[in-house]
């Protein structure tokens, strides 16, 4: 069952549009990227995304008491899922830190967003980054935003934002999706969805 509407997500978008151009800007890249990522990401959401992320709540909760981390990707098994794609972005924790860390690295402004040290390895910044993900949304669009950055990096060797080609583009897109090397059916419509709100940003600032 999904939770949003195509028309929804675009009102949430619309709604959310100052915050995404503020987001945009600290990572870099035009909000038309972000705003296609969140046209694929809202409108899949449904009742098993709101499922896992409770059950992810609990187990950090869960580690919170009794340190217990037995993490399994791709488990049945309730009591070992420590990490679960959430918020607007649907971004996992381990996504977002190494993201994170990337940004750091190339001197991103956004990368300092969260202090100290960080590590993937490590459970406490795994279940810090997480819950920051499931409850800030500004920070969800925030690593959301710089995964695109990682992604670009990753299938392009390069951050050039307003020189990719569409090919380029739409690898960009498929890798925020899966950790793949080509071009995806989930690329080829987010490609289309960043095509509309490049347009919709050209109208609106041609008002």
């Amino acid at each position: 069952m999904k939770l949003y509407t195509p028309e929804k997500a675009d009102r949430i978008i619309q709604d959310n549009a100052a915050l995404i151009e503020s987001v945009c800007a600290s990572c870099r890249i035009p909000p038309s990227f972000l705003k296609a990522v969140l046209c694929m990401e809202i409108p899949e959401i449904d009742i098993s995304d709101i499922i896992a992320d409770k059950l992810v709540t609990f187990n950090w909760f869960r580690y919170s008491l009794f340190h217990i981390y037995t993490p399994q990707r791709h488990t049945r098994n309730p009591l070992h899922k420590f990490d679960s794609s959430t918020g607007y972005g649907q971004i996992f924790s381990r996504v977002a830190i190494e993201a994170l860390l990337f940004a750091r690295g190339k001197g991103i402004p956004a990368g300092a967003v969260i202090s100290g040290d960080l590590s993937t390895d490590n459970p406490d910044d795994l279940r810090r980054i997480w819950l920051r993900l499931h409850h800030d949304r500004a920070f969800n669009l925030t690593c959301s935003a710089l995964n695109l950055v990682h992604a670009a990096y990753q299938m392009t060797g390069r951050i050039e934002f307003g020189g990719y080609t569409p090919d380029e583009i739409r690898l960009i897109f498929s890798r925020y999706n899966g950790n793949v090397k080509h071009i995806t059916a989930y690329g080829e419509k987010a490609y289309a969805c960043y095509l509309r709100c490049s347009d919709l940003a050209y109208e609106s600032s041609n008002l």
